[in-house]
């Protein structure tokens, strides 16, 4: 018969993006395809135990480090953000590169060309 689900009420495929490590502690990004929508949705969670920390409201894009950062604070986890220096935007220090006398987000701007110069 096929699925009579309403299109957007069920998940058709979970995406685990690469784990970042915040004060000790592994998280990630999960990106959710829903059923017979273009639509997305990210959620984080904290891969020790698999709690979706943003279980009361998804992001409709992929989370900046700013938003994360939000995220994790209400959890109760220690967290510093530094500027980017090449696009000033906010980034998590825990994953950030440091650079000539700087910091580099490591999802916005580090490349392979940076890491041979660092």
């Amino acid at each position: 018969m096929g699925n009579t689900s309403k299109p957007g009420s069920v998940v058709a495929r979970e995406i685990d993006h690469d784990p970042f490590e915040v004060d000790g502690e592994q998280y990630l990004v999960q990106e959710l395809l829903w059923n017979g929508i273009d639509g997305r949705s990210y959620d984080l969670v904290r891969r020790r135990d698999g709690q979706i920390l943003t279980e009361d409201e998804s992001f409709d894009g992929y989370p900046t480090d700013a938003q994360i950062a939000l995220v994790l604070e209400k959890h109760g986890v220690d967290v510093e953000l530094e500027t980017c220096k090449f696009c000033r935007k906010e980034i998590l220090l825990a994953t950030a590169r440091r650079h000539d006398n700087g910091w580099v987000g490591n999802a916005c701007c580090w490349d392979d060309r940076l890491h041979m110069t660092a």
